[in-house]
């Protein structure tokens, strides 16, 4: 396909019911460091959700591969599902964007017999020999991976409340406070953990990929308590009468007045929130998580490539 002097090109997957799964992917011109595991392009964010190494299994149409050749892959996704697609050949690299395209929007018109060649293509860039449409069955090494193992990172869970609430052997619900403003709640949970710094390091354990700010407004005390921020979410995680406490909720509750179970705590509850001081310890601490997170994901490998 040829959009206003470019290519674009079709991806047709299969996923873990073995329906298909189609993206319309073109090439993608922008720098990416590779060992990072979450970049920023056009105000969005995209998260490492797989990366590995796959051969190419098998093909049709005068595509510029061999059968059997590698590459290193890294393929990174957004929240509103595009997915940005690196490949490393051997003496080049790949690198395409791709948007999700819902099924019924395709229409198969004629169906092409696997074993022809008769797809033609005119660029003379090795990266973007693809005028028709053409197919290419990436299988990872050293097994071959599902497509639920290709969309892993689409299924992490990313809430804090929703990890608290399952684990209730070390987390105890206690109360849930309205906003008289917005009606938004926030829920209050005692924590069965020795102290803050478990809490903390546990929540951070349990949502390795959710995390995106730790603070502690004040590194010299204890007693401002910790703020942990998702995406959508802000938890304090604080000290009452020896007993450590967790208030979750979303933003919304708390950038519209929302209050705290322990009054004492309501200044350090929102100075914490609107602090811009990020913990080190607690951010370094955020940072392995993640990673493990990430690795124990990809290490099985996958892929979303759509070829070279």
């Amino acid at each position: 396909m040829n959009h206003m002097g470019g290519h674009k090109w079709l991806s047709v997957e299969k996923d873990e019911k073995n329906e298909s799964v189609y993206y319309l992917y073109e090439p993608f011109r922008g720098a990416i460091d590779t060992n990072e595991i979450e970049i920023s392009y056009n105000a969005e964010t995209y998260e490492l959700y797989e990366k590995g190494t796959a051969v190419v299994q098998n093909y049709f149409g005068n595509a510029d591969v061999d059968k059997y050749e590698t590459c290193e892959y890294f393929d990174y996704i957004s929240n509103s599902k595009k997915v940005i697609s690196i490949e490393k050949w051997e003496g080049e690299t790949e690198k395409s964007i791709g948007n999700l395209i819902e099924n019924n929007r395709i229409r198969i018109t004629q169906e092409i017999d696997s074993k022809s060649k008769t797809v033609s293509y005119s660029s003379k860039n090795k990266g973007n020999k693809i005028a028709g449409i053409i197919i290419l069955l990436i299988v990872a090494l050293p097994f071959l991976a599902s497509l639920i193992d290709l969309f892993s990172g689409l299924f992490v869970n990313k809430s804090m409340e929703n990890y608290i609430e399952k684990e209730t052997t070390k987390y105890t619900y206690v109360t849930s406070i309205t906003n008289n403003v917005n009606n938004k709640k926030a829920k209050v949970y005692k924590s069965s953990l020795l102290d803050i710094d478990a809490t903390v390091k546990d929540i951070i354990d349990g949502v390795p990929e959710g995390i995106t700010d730790t603070i502690d407004s004040d590194p010299n005390t204890e007693e401002d308590g910790i703020g942990l921020q998702t995406e959508k979410e802000y938890a304090y995680i604080y000290e009452e009468n020896n007993e450590i406490f967790v208030q979750v909720s979303s933003k919304e509750y708390v950038n519209n007045s929302g209050t705290t179970y322990h009054s004492g705590h309501y200044h350090h509850y929102y100075g914490t929130f609107r602090s811009t001081r990020n913990s080190d310890t607690y951010s370094n601490y955020a940072y392995s998580a993640r990673q493990r997170s990430v690795n124990s994901r990809t290490s099985s490998g996958g892929g979303t490539s759509s070829g070279k």
